[in-house]
């Protein structure tokens, strides 16, 4: 079976399963079928492919390479292969992405002094494709949204965040065109609501009064009273997607309590990305967690029949094979890179290559977990 790979993470000994070309031409890097090496990698990141397709054998096979050569070179008292600490920010994707967060910071704070949705900032973003530039690749997109630093506004961060997610998914799911934009301007606006709430309330840590609760779920009817007087309005799936991204399978969500064959697909989706950003960005009044933690939370929301089962899998499998390459903090303290994930177990754990080159399996070592996914500034402390 083939695995997408992080071209970051790859390993000499690894089955290419899919020729490689050079850009958009039809010049080939590497055919199809070849046993990579490390003059082949090296060409694979100068060329800036992100990913690639290997044999699935062969990734495990090649992990169990590198250890024996580790252990050789320990043994012969030699420099150890050490995990390449190129965990750099794409300057063009942070670009990007400051440029699509200050035009919705304009747009979020006009839209809580007004009521209304100024179409005139979004549609030159829309237009200018550079929102779209943050979703056209899944590993670059995973690592980078949680390696920035991002000083600001967390609820236009974590609606930027969504969009992002949300295009990600809909090319998971074979969405294109208009239902693709859909989705991704719904992930956009879903919290746009929380403009309108008290800061304090939203920052507030421990548990709510069942007041305040009250106060923070008329987010959501907010958000859709908004893009209802706007141009989007007659964007059925869209405007269903925001009104019901807090709605839960078994009846236990809000605003309407909506049981599963009542959720559109777009809710049943957004309610999958605003779980799994909620918990795996910094908050004020939390920190966050490791996407291996909130998998494991997402995939007991499944078991309790409270978060759909098609899409939530689906996501957390993309999202698992996105994670190759990511450098992780452990929590004992030391810090490695991915090099593989089983993606056929949406709880797995990762094969780190820790910064001594040694190899840790954390599906067969349980007193140690990952704390978080580093920043590149973290990284280039190593």
């Amino acid at each position: 079976m083939l695995k997408a790979f992080a071209v970051r993470s790859l390993l000499p000994e690894m089955l290419l399963g899919r020729t490689v070309y050079d850009g958009d031409t039809d010049i080939v890097l590497v055919e199809g079928g070849t046993v990579l090496d490390r003059d082949m990698i090296k060409l694979l990141k100068e060329k800036g492919v992100a990913s690639v397709y290997v044999d699935e054998d062969s990734i495990l096979a090649a992990v169990q390479k590198e250890k024996a050569i580790k252990r050789e070179r320990e043994a012969a008292s030699e420099d150890t292969a050490l995990p390449e600490r190129d965990a750099k920010l794409d300057s063009k994707y942070e670009e990007d992405y400051r440029y699509v967060y200050g035009e919705m910071e304009k747009l979020f704070q006009e839209a809580a002094l007004t009521g209304r949705l100024n179409m005139d900032i979004l549609q030159p973003v829309m237009a200018s494709g550079r929102l779209r530039d943050l979703y056209k690749e899944g590993a670059t997109a995973v690592s980078m949204i949680y390696t920035m630093n991002q000083d600001g506004d967390y609820n236009i961060h974590h609606c930027v965040h969504l969009a992002i997610l949300s295009g990600l998914m809909a090319k998971w799911m074979g969405l294109v065109g208009m239902d693709r934009q859909n989705l991704v301007l719904a992930g956009l606006f879903l919290d746009i609501g929380k403009q309108f709430i008290e800061k304090d309330l939203l920052e507030k840590k421990g548990r709510l009064t069942e007041e305040e609760f009250d106060i923070l779920k008329n987010h959501v009817v907010d958000s859709f009273k908004l893009l209802e007087g706007s141009e989007l309005s007659g964007r059925t799936d869209l405007m269903n997607g925001v009104i019901q991204h807090h709605e839960r399978n078994d009846g236990s969500g809000y605003p309407s309590g909506l049981e599963a064959d009542q959720i559109s697909t777009f809710g049943k989706v957004l309610a999958v990305l605003d779980s799994y950003d909620a918990m795996a960005s910094s908050r004020s009044y939390a920190e966050k967690r490791s996407p291996f933690e909130v998998f494991k939370i997402l995939y007991a929301d499944v078991l309790d029949g409270k978060l759909d089962s098609e899409y939530a899998v689906l996501f957390m499998r993309k999202l698992n094979a996105a994670l190759n390459g990511c450098w992780l903090r452990l929590s004992d303290g030391t810090a490695g890179r991915i090099v593989y994930i089983d993606e056929s177990r949406v709880t797995a754990m990762p094969v780190v290559q820790l910064t001594d080159g040694g190899f840790i399996d954390l599906n067969t070592v349980k007193d140690i977990t990952v704390v978080e996914i580093m920043t590149a500034a973290d990284v280039s402390k190593l």
